[in-house]
């Protein structure tokens, strides 16, 4: 039983259009209340991991161990002057932030997240084609760079939406061929060879993993891996934000809480992207005792590829503009393609 047939089963009194409305309802409020946590607590280990590297202390006077730092910041934030440029685009320039956010929460809602105990399985979209519908979800995150950017007319935030533009496609034709390769590998079955039907599926590729992706196409998860980190936008790979060249990017005539919007998207994308790595790579949910324990396995998984995309953030320095970009076209393309050409000749004859 999952999480939601068992909702649904408590609410059943009320009639299976309504009950089944409610279990939908409530499993994506409990994950998104999740994530909302899960972001609040990579905040603070952030400041700390990079405190300890740094040789500093880091958060620690807002509560026990600073704990309470983040929620201070977030109250900050929120009462803090909302200052509007005078020659905005008012729409554009309230909707590119509500963009980045809701795009990044509404990508947790696709990901499949085993089974816990009790609740049994966690996973809200069941479809067979979860994996392009991740895909195009993340397709609208350069949206919201681009209305940013234009709609402050200012042209330090223009050239950080630019710059961000040429970043997401240097990185994304990459990450979707290595994709491509994982669902022809995993469109066999490892065990009889049989053809399989949902490699299309986050959900069918875990399945399919008998042994993780990642060992068996190891070259497909250092692209993919360089790709969605570098899609986060962080030091080394903040091309669009640039703090000594453009002040914030295409974020620099946002304040408050909407600029607070776009930091949760920064670090939504590096804890989404861990967690596709490790349904696409590393088994996800698989282990001993899945039907128990699988969603603690995908919970390691993506936060020990956290904090190694944190360490990459704080010990690294910056690229250079034409560097990184050429990092994506002239390096990882030719590579995702001849991983690609791997991926086929190990369906053909290796399986």
């Amino acid at each position: 039983m999952n999480l939601l047939i068992r909702i649904h089963d408590w609410f059943s009194f009320l009639g299976p259009g309504v009950s089944y409305g409610l279990a939908y309802l409530l499993e994506t409020i409990f994950i998104l209340i999740f994530v909302g946590i899960s972001f609040m607590a990579l905040i603070y280990v952030f400041r700390k991991y990079m405190a300890r590297i740094q040789l500093r202390i880091g958060p620690n006077r807002v509560g026990k161990y600073g704990l309470l730092q983040v929620v201070a910041d977030a109250f900050k934030l929120i009462g803090k002057e909302s200052i509007l440029p005078a020659n905005r685009d008012d729409l554009a320039y309230r909707l590119a932030p509500l963009i980045i956010m809701m795009t990044t929460m509404v990508s947790f809602v696709i990901i499949p997240y085993g089974s816990l105990a009790y609740f049994g399985s966690l996973t809200i979209t069941h479809s067979d084609v979860t994996l392009v519908l991740l895909f195009g979800v993340l397709s609208l995150l350069p949206i919201g760079e681009i209305l940013a950017g234009i709609s402050t007319k200012s042209n330090y935030a223009l050239l950080g939406a630019l710059r961000g533009v040429a970043k997401d496609v240097s990185f994304e034709v990459p990450m979707l061929i290595s994709a491509l390769a994982i669902i022809m590998i995993s469109s066999r079955s490892f065990i009889t060879g049989a053809q399989t039907y949902n490699s299309l599926s986050l959900a069918g590729i875990v399945e399919n993993q008998v042994i993780p992706y990642g060992i068996i196409d190891p070259l497909g998860l250092l692209i993919f891996y360089i790709s969605m980190v570098a899609r986060a936008s962080f030091t080394p790979f903040d091309l669009a934000e640039s703090d000594s060249e453009l002040i914030t990017g295409y974020t620099t005539e946002y304040s408050g809480m909407r600029f607070g919007l776009f930091y949760i998207g920064l670090f939504g994308m590096v804890y989404l992207g861990s967690f596709f790595v490790s349904i696409l790579y590393l088994g996800a949910y698989n282990g001993p005792a899945s039907s128990d324990l699988g969603f603690i396995y995908l919970f390691i998984k993506t936060i020990i590829l956290v904090l190694i995309a944190f360490l990459a953030w704080v010990s690294l320095p910056r690229i250079r503009v034409d560097k990184f970009v050429n990092l994506g076209w002239k390096y990882l393309l030719p590579i995702s393609i001849i991983n690609l050409v791997y991926a086929g000749l190990f369906v053909l004859y290796i399986r």
